[in-house]
This record gives C-alpha cells, structure tokens and sequence, in this order.
C-alpha cells in the first residue's frame, strides 16, 4: 500500500515543498519521471514521503503521521520492547553468545552484535515477538491482503509498511518500531539507541536465550523443508512436461 498521489501532493503544498517532479527527484535522489509517474499513477510509496521528508529536514515519523493510514503513528511511546530487539537479532549472534557464556576462554565477547538486520527471517520473527493472538489473520484482514501471501511475504522479508504498522497497532506495541523493522525509518530516526540490540541480548538470563535459539533453529528447519520441498515439486513439475 501507498500514499494517494492526490494526499502526497497537498501535503507538499501544506508544508511548503515544492511540486516540480525534477525538484523531489533531485530531493529524493530518484528520477523525476519515476517521481512523476508515481504521483500522476495515483501512488506514492512511502518510501518517497520518507525520502522527500529528510530532504527537506522533516521528521519521516512526523512526515508520515501527516496521511490518514498514519496519523497514530507516533501516538505511543517509540521505544520497542525487549522481544522485539532480539527478534532483530540473528540466530549466529544469539547462538556466538551462548558459547561466551559457557566457554568464555574460547568465545570472548566483543561487545558487537555482528549481523545487521533486517536479517535473513527477521521480519518473521518480529511478528512472533508481538504477537498476542492472531495478529497475521489480522493484519491480512485489515490490510487485504490474502493471509497465503501475507505468509509469503514474512517467508522473505517483504513486509510492508502499512502492515507492520497494522501488525504493531492490533498487537499494542511501537508502530515506529515496525517501520524501524522493516527498514523505512533508520534505527536513529525510530530513538533505537546503536547498542539497543548488544544491550538486550547481554541481559538475558541464559534459559530464555536458549529458549530463543530453540525457537530460530525450529524456524530454520521448518524453512529448510519448505525448500526441499518446493525444490523436489519444481523437479517433479520439469519431469512432467517434459
């Protein structure tokens, strides 16, 4: 989902941004035809309204809260919880810090957290760790997006911002968390202080961390067999025609 060109354009006109596709473009880094298209098509991604809003010196939270589908977004504290960044914690660091604890001669800690995220599963995980009930069926709903798909996309990553906004706002949590999540706004933009990530993953008691691996590396077999198996259907699809 996107930004209606028409909502994108009064907003420019409200803040007193020009409307020149080559003046946004240069803003933005895009190209004005792509800035152009986007806004005569009727749809802006928000990565555009994120783009134009540092160009400018705005907020991207404040520039984002400024169309309907967001104006709740910074109505809660923006600090996310301590699921939520370890769900941003990839499954080799969590399992590099497990050694250290019990083989610190052999696995000195260096205080650095070493895969950067979104990391390969990471926007699965993130809903796992705000999840209170259904929230897929319910993001899928909410956003109409058929639920198959909608798993699709967490399979690879591509969950988009309206939905991780959605995802936040039925679960009760940040929604500048999920948008931090899924990469639109940087972790600076999102108040994520730098070692958020080393801090929460230093203090957890060492049953809960082996707990979180268990829960990775079931993730990761699952994902192992889906791929073994969508491999061994596309074989048997070749075979038959031939």
């Amino acid at each position: 989902m996107a930004v209606s060109g028409s909502d994108f354009k009064q907003w420019l006109e409200r803040r007193g941004i020009t409307t020149s596709a080559s003046e946004l473009g240069r803003v933005t880094g895009l190209h004005r035809v792509t800035v152009g298209n986007q806004i005569r098509r009727g749809s802006v991604p928000e990565t555009t309204v994120v783009g134009v809003a540092r160009g400018v010196g705005i907020d991207p939270i404040t520039a984002l809260a400024d169309f309907k589908d967001y104006e709740d977004l910074d109505s809660r504290p923006r600090t996310p919880t301590a699921a939520e960044v370890l769900s941003q914690v990839h499954h080799a660091d969590l399992m590099v810090e497990l050694q250290h604890r019990f083989h610190e001669d052999l696995f000195p800690r260096n205080d650095q957290v070493k895969i950067g995220f979104p990391h390969d599963g990471s926007h699965r995980a993130w809903i796992d760790a705000i999840d209170t009930g259904d929230v897929r069926h319910d993001v899928a709903e909410k956003t109409g997006t058929a639920i198959t798909y909608l798993f699709s996309q967490l399979s690879d990553n591509k969950l988009t911002p309206i939905q991780a906004v959605t995802a936040a706002r039925v679960s009760g949590t940040s929604m500048v968390a999920g948008l931090v999540v899924v990469g639109l706004i940087t972790m600076e933009e999102g108040d994520w202080p730098v070692d958020i990530r080393e801090t929460a993953l230093m203090v957890m008691k060492n049953e809960d961390l082996v707990e979180l691996i268990q829960q990775r590396l079931n993730l990761l077999q699952r994902r192992l067999r889906q791929r073994k198996e969508a491999l061994e259907y596309a074989e048997k699809l070749t075979d038959l025609i031939g």
